[in-house]
């Protein structure tokens, strides 16, 4: 369903994997978490999204990058923030 394999490996993270989230708004890094315990991407991507600061104006786009620092994969995403 256009997913590549790439994508469908990455997204089957261990809780054990140390994870990097960052978040971009007009390719400044707005956000930045670094945690396990996550075992998809909307988790990463959840817990990003709601550490950005308040003032960020919306509606805007976010881009997101994820990177599995054990494996060394990383994933680019995009969300609309609300």
């Amino acid at each position: 369903m256009g997913r590549s394999l790439f994508s469908i490996l990455f997204e089957r993270m261990s809780k054990y994997n140390l994870i990097r989230g960052e978040a971009f708004i007009s390719g400044e890094r707005v956000s930045v978490i670094e945690d396990s315990g996550f075992t998809n991407i909307e988790q990463v991507i959840t817990r990003l999204l709601l550490s950005l600061p308040d003032e960020i104006e919306r509606p805007t786009k976010v881009q997101v990058r994820i990177t599995n620092l054990d494996k060394k994969q990383t994933q680019l995403y995009q969300r609309k923030l609300e």
